[in-house]
C-alpha cells in the first residue's frame, strides 16, 4: 500500500490498486460478519443470493486481490528508490516509512481487525528493501527462484494432504471477537486473533514472491510497459488467462470436498485449494492488472474516479473499511454479526466502498494531496526520522 509521487500517479496503477481494495471489502466483510474464512463454503450459503455472493467473491478476489496488492507494495518500494539521488539509495532511507507502517499497522490489528495485513507489509518491506541494491537480472533471477520454491513447497503439502486423504470431518469454527457482547473481553481476543490471523500471514510464502515481483517490474519499467499495452505480448496474455482458469479450476473442484473453511472439509480439499492458490493468485494478477490497464485508456466517469481515489489513498480506504465494519458487526455495538446473509454482507461491503470512495475524492477534491491515513502515516514517519536523528 506503498504510496509515491509522479510515477505511481499511473492512472492503472491507482485503478488496479482501488479494485483490489474493493475485493479486500468483498473478502473482509465475511470475516467481520460471520465467520473468518470460507473459500467457496457454499453450505454456509442460506439462498440463491448466498450462493451467488460466494462464487463472484471467490472467482474474482479471493486468491485475487492481495497479490494485486503486495505486488504493488513492491513497485511502490521501487519507485521511491528510484526517486532518491543515487548517493542516497540505501535501505534506511526508505526503512522509516516502513517503520511508521508497522506501527499503524499493530494498532489496526489490535484495535479494529485482527486479520489485518499492514503488519505483513512492513516487515517484508523492511527485510526486502535490501534487495533493491542489485541490478534488475539479479531482482528477476531471486524472484525466478522465489516463485519456484514456492510451486515446490505447495505441491509438497498437497501431495502430502492427498497422501493422508481421510473422511469428511467438522470444521469447528474459533469464537470470533466480533461475536462477544463486551467490548474488553472483544480487545483482549484480539490479541490472539492478530497473531493467528494476522502476523501469521508473513509465513505465506507468495505475499513475498508477488512483492518481489513488483519490486522487479517497477525497477525495470516492465510494469509500466505492460499497462500501457496489456495485450501487447501475446504469451503473457496467454500464460495469464492460463493461470487464471487452472486455478480457478482447481478452486472449484476443491469446493467439492469443503475447500479451505467449510463446516465440512476433507483432505483432498484442502490439498486441491492448496495446488490452487500460487496460480489463482498469479491468475489475479494477471486479470486485474489487465482490467486497470484497458480501462485506463477509457475516458474518466463517476466510477472510475471513485476507483482511482481509492487506489490514490489506500491506507484511508483500508482502515475506513475496518473502522465501518467494526462498528457494524460487533455485537457490543451495532451486533449484526451472524444475523445476514452472506449476500447482505457483501452489499453492506460495496456500500461500504462506494461511501468511503466519495469520502476521499471529496477530501481530495478540498485540496488535500493525501488521504487523512496517509498524512498521519506521513507524519508519523517525519517523527520517527526526527528521532532517529536525536
Amino acid at each position: 500500500m506503498t504510496n509515491t509521487s509522479s510515477a505511481e500517479r499511473l492512472p492503472a496503477v491507482d485503478l488496479a490498486r482501488g479494485i483490489a481494495l474493493l475485493g479486500v471489502a468483498l473478502v473482509n466483510v465475511h470475516a467481520f460478519a460471520a465467520v473468518w474464512s470460507s473459500v467457496y463454503g457454499l453450505d454456509l450459503a442460506k439462498n440463491a443470493a448466498d450462493v451467488i455472493a460466494e462464487y463472484a467473491n471467490a472467482v474474482l478476489f479471493s486468491h485475487r486481490s492481495y497479490p494485486v496488492l503486495a505486488f504493488l507494495f513492491g513497485v511502490g518500494l521501487a519507485w521511491q528508490w528510484q526517486h532518491l539521488p543515487e548517493a542516497e539509495r540505501k535501505p534506511n532511507r526508505l526503512r522509516g516509512r516502513l517503520w511508521a507502517l508497522l506501527l499503524i499497522g499493530i494498532a489496526h490489528g489490535l484495535l479494529l481487525w485482527p486479520g489485518e495485513v499492514l503488519t505483513v507489509y512492513a516487515v517484508m518491506g523492511l527485510v526486502l528493501v535490501s534487495v533493491l541494491r542489485f541490478g534488475d537480472r539479479v531482482i528477476l533471477g531471486i524472484v525466478i527462484a522465489v516463485y519456484l520454491g514456492t510451486a515446490l513447497m505447495y505441491s509438497s503439502i498437497a501431495m502430502s494432504w492427498f497422501a493422508f486423504d481421510g473422511n469428511a470431518t467438522p470444521v469447528v469454527e474459533p469464537v470470533a471477537s466480533f461475536a462477544l457482547q463486551s467490548m474488553r473481553s472483544a480487545l483482549i481476543l484480539h490479541r490472539q486473533e492478530f497473531f493467528d490471523r494476522g502476523l501469521m500471514q508473513l509465513l505465506v510464502p507468495d505475499f513475498w514472491a508477488h512483492a518481489l515481483l513488483g519490486m522487479w517490474a517497477g525497477r525495470s519499467g516492465a510494469l509500466q510497459r505492460f499497462l500501457l499495452e496489456p495485450f501487447g505480448r501475446r504469451g503473457v496474455v496467454i500464460a495469464g488467462a492460463l493461470l487464471f482458469a487452472f486455478g480457478t479450476t482447481l478452486e472449484v473442484l476443491a469446493a467439492r470436498y469443503g475447500g479451505w473453511d467449510a463446516r465440512v472439509t476433507q483432505d483432498a480439499g484442502v490439498a486441491l485449494m492448496t495446488l490452487a492458490l500460487l496460480w489463482a493468485s498469479l491468475g489475479g494478477l494477471w486479470l486485474w492488472l489487465t482490467i486497470a490497464g484497458m480501462w485506463a485508456q477509457c475516458a474518466d466517469g463517476r466510477l472510475k474516479n471513485g476507483v482511482m481515489a481509492a487506489g490514490r489513498a489506500p491506507l484511508t480506504q483500508f482502515i475506513g473499511q475496518s473502522i465501518v465494519f467494526a462498528a457494524l458487526f460487533n455485537k457490543s455495538i451495532v451486533g449484526l454479526h451472524g444475523e445476514l446473509g452472506r449476500g447482505v454482507y457483501s452489499l453492506i461491503a460495496v456500500a461500504t466502498y462506494v461511501l468511503l470512495c466519495a469520502f476521499i475524492r471529496a477530501w481530495l477534491a478540498s485540496g488535500h494531496a493525501r488521504g487523512p491515513m496517509e498524512m498521519l502515516w506521513r507524519r508519523l514517519t517525519s517523527l520517527l526520522s526526527s528521532q532517529r536523528s536525536l
